[in-house]
C-alpha cells in the first residue's frame, strides 16, 4: 500500500513522516507551504475541513487525520510498525494510551501557548483596560506550559523503567514525544525526555527530515548533536 501524505513543514505531519520513513514504508508526500502561524483552512478543503494538517491518504482515498489516530491505524496496519526492525509496537494498550495522552495532554498544551488567541474571545468594548487582551493571553500561556510540563512529569514517572516510553526499544510514540519535548524545550528535571529527544532527532533514518522540520524553526539543533 502507498500512502498520501499532505503536511506543512514544521507541524505534526513530522511525527507521520518520521515513523514511516524509519518504517522502510512508501508514501508520497504533498508538501503545503505556507507562512509560520498561517492558516491553512483555504488550503484544505476537501481534505480537511478543520483545516489542519496532517492527512494521511491511504490507497482506497480514506483521509485520516490527528497523529494518534494516523498512528494507531499504522500500527494495526503495517507489520513493520510492530516488529521493527527500526520501530516496535510492544504493547498495543500502552502504544495507544501514551499516543493519546501526548495527543490531548501535551500537543493541545503547545497549541494553546502558540495559538492562544484560539482558546478565549477577545474583549470588546466591556470597559476593560486596552491591556487586558494581553493580560488574558499571558495567563493561558502559562498555565498551558506548566500542563504541559507536568504530563512530561508523568511520563517520566510511569515509564521510569524502560529507556524510552513503551520498552527499551525505540516506538512512533517516542518520535511523538521528541517532536513536543523539542517544542516545549529541554528542562533539567526531564532527563528521560532529553534523551529520547536527542535519540530521535540524531536517528540515522530521522535526522535529515528533524533536520528539515525544525532546523529553521528551533533554536535548538537536536540533530546535530
Amino acid at each position: 500500500m502507498t500512502y498520501r501524505l499532505h503536511n506543512r513543514l514544521g507541524s505534526g505531519g513530522f511525527v507521520i513522516q518520521a515513523t514511516l520513513a524509519a518504517a522502510g514504508i512508501a508514501f508520497d508526500y504533498d508538501p503545503i507551504s505556507s507562512r509560520p502561524n498561517e492558516s491553512l483552512g483555504s488550503r484544505l478543503q476537501g481534505l480537511n475541513e478543520w483545516g489542519q494538517v496532517p492527512i494521511l491518504e491511504l490507497a482506497d482515498g480514506t483521509r485520516i487525520t490527528e497523529v494518534a489516530a494516523i498512528l494507531a491505524h499504522l500500527a494495526f496496519a503495517e507489520p513493520a510498525f510492530r516488529s521493527g526492525p527500526t520501530l516496535w509496537v510492544d504493547a498495543m494498550p500502552m502504544y495507544l494510551r501514551w499516543s493519546v495522552f501526548l495527543s490531548v495532554n501535551v500537543y493541545e498544551g503547545v497549541l494553546r501557548n502558540s495559538y492562544t488567541h484560539r482558546y478565549y474571545s477577545r474583549i470588546q468594548n466591556d470597559g476593560l483596560p486596552d491591556d487586558a487582551d494581553i493580560g488574558i493571553e499571558s495567563a493561558i500561556r502559562r498555565a498551558a506550559t506548566q500542563r504541559v510540563h507536568q504530563a512530561f512529569e508523568c511520563i517520566e514517572k510511569e515509564t521510569s523503567q524502560y529507556n524510552f516510553l513503551l520498552s527499551d526499544r525505540l516506538s512512533p510514540c517516542d518520535v511523538f514525544l521528541a517532536m513536543l519535548y523539542a517544542w516545549h524545550n529541554q528542562r533539567p528535571d526531564l532527563p528521560k525526555c532529553t534523551w529520547i529527544t536527542t535519540q530521535v532527532a540524531t536517528h540515522p533514518s530521522i535526522r535529515e527530515i528533524w533536520r528539515q522540520n525544525f532546523h529553521d524553526r528551533l533554536d535548538f539543533k537536536w540533530h546535530e548533536l
